[in-house]
């Protein structure tokens, strides 16, 4: 049996941390995934944390958590905090340029790269829901900004699977991933508004650090930056490769 120690339980429905309630079942506190109902588990060696009475958890509660605990940061704040987003060409479609242009020197950069998303941007928000399908899928937390739409997924044990990056991709969703995978039962509301709302200085792979997914302009600018390059540099008629050989 799963015994997956998550540190936080719901209690008349507020999120609460295991230190904060009585041990075993006198806590009275269920799981924020399944509703079942949890003990807690309170010692000297280790932190303290929730268990299921009777079944098993296997980080659903944890994940569950974190997901109240970022929208309620996020519609309270009113505000989050984006990570840089950039395009580039399509370079296998390029690979050409190289060997029919053998002096060239380095691309300009505006050649090269679109900045779609400065550096963390902070963007004030018109709306905010958490878990609402959309077609297939279920994204973590929906957000509006401007008439534009973001979903907002939260790694903490599981991550996006292939079925629901499909879904993503066919739809051309925007969608960024806050990843918390390294820091499990760390996790905390502090570190969650920080990395929301505040700041990334500092921040790792599995710590917080967020991605885009997916970006709707990403295609658009890769097929503009491709087709400026492919003008620029045209390949070649091969009689005119034949007399360089």
């Amino acid at each position: 049996m799963n015994t997956f120690e998550n540190p936080y339980g719901l209690r008349e429905g507020v999120l609460v941390t295991a230190d904060q309630v009585e041990s075993g079942l006198s806590c009275n506190c269920f799981c924020p995934a399944c509703g079942k109902k949890l003990q807690a588990h309170k010692g000297t060696k280790k932190r303290a944390y929730f268990a299921h009475y009777r079944g098993s958890d296997y980080g659903y509660g944890l994940e569950t958590a974190t997901h109240l605990m970022a929208k309620e940061i996020i519609e309270t704040e009113k505000v989050i905090l984006l990570p840089a987003h950039e395009a580039h060409p399509n370079w296998k479609e390029l690979e050409y340029i190289r060997k029919e242009y053998p002096d060239l020197g380095y691309f300009p950069e505006n050649l090269i790269k679109k900045v779609i998303v400065k550096p963390w941007i902070k963007v004030k928000l018109d709306s905010v829901n958490l878990e609402n399908k959309i077609g297939r899928i279920i994204p973590d937390i929906v957000v509006t900004a401007h008439d534009r739409v973001l979903y907002i997924e939260i790694k903490v044990t599981h991550g996006i699977d292939d079925s629901k990056l499909k879904y993503i991709q066919e739809n051309n969703l925007n969608v960024i991933e806050y990843d918390f995978s390294k820091m499990a039962h760390t996790i905390n509301k502090n570190h969650l508004l920080k990395v929301l709302t505040e700041t990334y200085k500092g921040a790792k792979a599995g710590y917080g650090r967020a991605a885009w997914i997916n970006h709707k302009d990403t295609l658009k600018f890769k097929y503009e930056l491709t087709d400026n390059l492919r003008k620029l540099y045209p390949p070649k008629p091969p009689w005119e490769l034949k007399k360089k050989t």
